[in-house]
């Protein structure tokens, strides 16, 4: 075909009178190429999954063989190798600013999170080679919708490839670590951003502001007919009318439609050690998760779990025709998607107060069917001791308990503004990853503001992703003047992140930065006393301080306290003006008010 397409151009450039032909034959030869480029080698119905630099040839080969398909480097992970990003546009632009000025919708798919579960990496490369080379059903829907793909997110966890990273999986042969090159699961690293990936990431999701982003993984825990499960957005973390859109109308689309197919469909079985006809409670995905922090921001998002028994075809496949049908559904939608997002955001920088932390609802379970393997018993010829299995040779169908309703544990009212000292750079660097905006503060000044002070707190006794992580957090509120500096800043909390700034910085929220420990440097005592010195100024304090001295003796009442000098001197010391003021105080604070800046 090359020595063709040569012949045709010597004749074009030679003679005048065979023009016209030779037009017809390069527009022949065109449209003949073009139907006959190569798909994707792509290994999954022999059980095998590319490697990261095959991932990313395979890509570039459609970036080069497609005028509508670019492939880009977004940022650097942190193996030290670049994270891409592929766009497939129709109109060929791929400026994040003129496509979100054209009104098109943006639609992100991440791959590779967890690189042991691999069939995304797959499904992507398939479904972006069915869109541009018009081999699929779905390519008519780019007219008005921009495809970004994430083509390997962990490369760190890709190259750490291995037939023994995923025990309990069904191929392929072999696949990635969920771990990253730091050990770190970034799927829980989206708050604290200790991972150059999850920084870039957070800086695709800022420029590209999709309007609906999803992220393929495979399932671990119980065995059940269905393909593929599913975990969107929590309806009640939505504004509405785009609770009602996804939960109400996209969801029972894609249910319905995979049901109908050869990948059957259901909710996320969350669960562990317990059989699912005793049913499963729903899941709200909280700001450490990817999809938790879209969330965050008014973008609905979609978890794909495609069942680790199945075969690894069956999983790829599956995935394939998931985001076909996501596509569609978007596409014939995505005016309503985008209006409703534009109120959401709108009734989210109204809100005055937020919901932190959630608790499912026992009481209020939804009734969904189910088909399910057999629970059974048998004894253990290891252990000696009974364990559940699941008989795949015995299905049953039945309408049970799925617990999707969580009710509010912990609402705070927002104020006008938090207040951070400059001192905290660790936080204010995240915050601006996250396109949070804030201002320096122009002069020294004093302001009365609401401040926090740690009353109590448990802390896990093993790390979690890096972090002792901290829970159970509560506070003690007070109102006092704080004095403040040139360069201290001042964050609205009228503006598109509202949501995730408030989750992060309410310290007694579920992933707050105290909760990932950035705070830590304040619960260490600075300053103390020597009790033979202290001694003589802790009784003139309690014979000039009547009230305290009358405390002090309630306090006395107790053996432990009565029985303990030094606890005796260590209360006064705490109760008096020498305790620092800065000792279990949270060091950002609220204020309401007109901004000093």
């Amino acid at each position: 075909m090359g020595t063709l397409l040569q012949t045709s151009l010597q004749i074009f450039q030679k003679n005048y009178k065979y023009r016209a032909t030779v037009v017809v034959l390069l527009t022949f030869f065109l449209n003949f190429s073009h139907d006959c480029l190569a798909q994707p080698a792509l290994r999954y119905s022999e059980n095998q999954t590319p490697e990261w630099h095959e991932v990313i040839s395979m890509y570039e080969e459609l970036d080069g063989e497609f005028e509508e398909a670019r492939l880009i480097v977004a940022g650097m992970s942190d193996a030290g190798k670049p994270i891409h990003l592929f766009i497939i546009s129709k109109d060929r632009e791929f400026d994040p600013e003129k496509i979100q000025e054209s009104g098109k919708l943006v639609i992100l798919i991440n791959n590779g999170i967890h690189p042991g579960e691999s069939n995304g990496i797959d499904a992507s490369i398939e479904f972006a080679w069915d869109l541009l080379s018009g081999t699929g059903n779905t390519a008519k829907y780019l007219d008005n919708t921009v495809i970004l793909l994430v083509p390997v997110f962990n490369i760190g966890g890709a190259l750490n490839r291995s037939p023994f990273n995923r025990a309990n999986q069904n191929g392929p042969e072999e696949q990635g670590f969920r771990g990253n090159a730091q050990n770190l699961d970034l799927n829980r690293d989206f708050v604290k951003m200790d991972s150059r990936n999850a920084r870039t990431m957070a800086g695709i999701i800022q420029t590209w502001q999709p309007d609906l982003f999803i992220d393929t993984h495979s399932t671990n825990g119980a065995d059940y007919p269905y393909t593929v499960t599913l975990i969107a957005t929590h309806h009640q973390q939505m504004k509405e009318p785009l609770s009602s859109l996804i939960h109400e109308k996209m969801e029972p689309y894609l249910y319905e439609k995979m049901n109908k197919s050869p990948y059957k469909m259901c909710h996320y079985v969350n669960v562990f050690r317990t059989p699912p006809e005793d049913g499963f409670e729903g899941f709200i995905e909280t700001p450490r998760y990817l999809a938790g922090y879209t969330a965050a921001f008014n973008i609905p998002s979609y978890t794909v779990e495609t069942h680790m028994l199945k075969p690894y075809e069956e999983r790829v496949h599956s995935t394939v025709y998931l985001l076909g049908e996501m596509l569609k559904f978007s596409s014939k939608h995505a005016k309503k998607i985008q209006e409703a997002r534009t109120i959401a955001e709108a009734e989210t920088l109204a809100d005055k107060t937020q919901v932190l932390n959630w608790e499912c609802d026992r009481e209020k379970p939804d009734r969904i069917e189910f088909t399910g393997f057999k629970t059974k018993t048998r004894m253990s010829t290891l252990t000696g001791k009974d364990m559940i299995y699941y008989d795949q040779g015995e299905t049953w169908t039945d309408t049970i308990n799925f617990y999707n309703t969580f009710k509010p544990v912990l609402t705070v009212e927002k104020p006008d503004f938090y207040i951070i000292p400059l001192a905290w750079t660790e936080v204010i660097d995240r915050l601006k990853i996250s396109n949070i905006r804030m201002y320096s503060m122009d002069k020294d000044t004093s302001l009365t503001v609401e401040a926090y002070y740690i009353e109590n707190y448990e802390t896990l006794q093993r790390p979690a992703n890096g972090h002792y992580w901290h829970y159970n957090t509560t506070v003690r509120k007070a109102s006092m003047e704080v004095k403040f500096y040139k360069g201290d800043l001042m964050i609205p909390t009228d503006q598109p992140g509202a949501a995730y700034l408030v989750h992060v910085l309410e310290p007694e929220s579920f992933d707050s930065y105290f909760s990932w420990n950035f705070f830590d440097a304040v619960l260490f005592r600075n300053e103390y006393f020597s009790p033979y010195l202290f001694e003589s100024t802790a009784a003139e304090i309690l014979e000039k301080d009547p009230e305290m001295r009358e405390a002090f003796e309630k306090m006395k009442e107790e053996q432990s306290f009565r029985e303990n000098p030094y606890a005796q001197l260590f209360w006064i010391y705490e109760h008096s003006d020498w305790s620092e003021p800065t000792y279990m105080r949270y060091p950002v604070f609220r204020f309401n008010g007109l901004p000093i800046y």
